[in-house]
């Protein structure tokens, strides 16, 4: 469930360290996508999310609770096992993600890729701890070291 940072939250992780000019968010919102992959261009509002009314994102605290790197300084990875609401209708198959900066729309801070989940009438969407990983890097290429 390989993520990447998108050119918004790349962004946003440059000005709130370097110039702090932002400051880091309470919560993510994680976004549970059906058949189109967001790229890291596109907002929240463009997202292919079940458009059903049970539907929600999921929010994951931004600290050391809902993240954690084990060690590896340019990954992190959820820290929490995270589930959706229960579904009264089907929501179908979910093959992607996005971490958002709000519960509707907003900004997207990072995407990536997972293991199809499908969820039917009562189902939940369950991610487990270090289910959903984000990468930074490569930083240099061969030539460079």
């Amino acid at each position: 469930m390989a993520g990447r940072i998108t050119l918004w939250g790349a962004g946003e992780l440059l000005m709130s360290f370097f110039a702090k000019a932002t400051s880091a968010p309470d919560n993510f919102y994680l976004a549970l996508i059906k058949d189109v992959p967001p790229t890291p261009y596109v907002s929240g509002a463009e997202l292919d999310e079940p458009e059903e009314a049970s539907y929600q994102r999921i929010p994951i605290p931004a600290d050391l609770t809902g993240w954690n790197n084990n060690g590896q300084i340019h990954v992190i990875a959820n820290g929490v096992e995270v589930s959706s609401v229960s579904a009264t209708e089907d929501w179908g198959t979910l093959r992607f993600w996005a971490l958002c900066s709000s519960p509707v729309d907003g900004y997207i801070y990072a995407v990536g890729d997972m293991e199809p989940i499908s969820v039917g009438i009562g189902d939940t969407a369950v991610l487990y701890d270090g289910d959903l990983t984000i990468t930074l890097g490569p930083f240099f290429s061969s030539e460079e070291l």
